[in-house]
């Protein structure tokens, strides 16, 4: 499908997004996502991007190449930001969760994916990632995964799937190495000028220090050309 393109680049636990087959027609794919998104309007030509709005469409565009290309046979996804990718404020929750129930609560999983986005050259921004991922087991109760698990229970009850929410809140666990059934997809949209693989590499080693094991570590990286740019204009609905 173009729009988009997955590479690993034979690096263990790293995937690559890049357009396909240009940034041009990326650009319209993610317009023709966007329009079915929003609902205020697009950011008039007076209105500045904050970096709350360009984190958001950036969880916006992960999430549709999520569901467009990865998790297209069943997994749910709940988000923070991406329904509402114009919006100036950025919500505290998981940017992006994955819900797979398989035929029996064993086979059960979730990915938990967070989200940075930036155009800087140093891509220092990706390490913010680990910090997020640590919340998950921090000292602050209303963000570790037991609570947010015990959150998205709920939506799903008042949604009519409460036959699968006890099988959320199932998967929790009181730390990195006993999380056995949550998969991390740490994820940086970044400027194509600069290349993403080494620091994607830094922030995977400092998670497997953290305590999650490699095996459930996938880091993706997203890149478009002349990024915070081609962000105002998508914001603004212009090619």
């Amino acid at each position: 499908m173009p729009g988009f393109e997955s590479n690993s680049h034979g690096v263990p636990g790293q995937v690559s997004w890049t357009s396909n087959p240009d940034d041009d027609f990326a650009h319209r794919t993610i317009l023709h996502w966007l329009q079915n998104a929003i609902t205020n309007g697009y950011l008039n030509s007076s209105e500045p991007l904050s970096n709350a709005t360009k984190g958001n469409i950036g969880e916006f565009v992960v999430y549709k190449i999520g569901e467009s290309y990865v998790f297209t046979n069943g997994p749910i996804a709940f988000t923070a930001n991406a329904h509402d990718p114009l919006s100036q404020i950025s919500r505290p929750d998981f940017d992006i969760i994955w819900l797979s129930f398989g035929d029996n609560a064993t086979e059960d999983w979730a990915a938990i994916q967070e989200v940075k986005t930036t155009g800087e050259s140093s891509l220092n921004l990706a390490n913010e990632l680990v910090s997020d991922y640590q919340k998950l087991f921090g000292e602050n109760l209303h963000l570790t995964l037991q609570t947010r698990l015990g959150s998205l229970k709920n939506k799903m009850e008042q949604q009519g799937q409460g036959h699968l929410s006890s099988r959320v809140t199932a998967l929790g666990a009181p730390s990195p190495e006993t999380a056995q059934r949550i998969r991390i997809l740490p994820t940086l949209v970044h400027d194509s000028a600069y290349e993403s693989s080494v620091k994607m590499a830094s922030v995977r080693q400092m998670l497997i220090g953290k305590g999650w094991s490699s095996g459930v570590i996938e880091c993706w990286s997203v890149a478009l050309s002349n990024l915070d740019d081609r962000l105002s204009r998508i914001a603004r609905g212009h090619l």
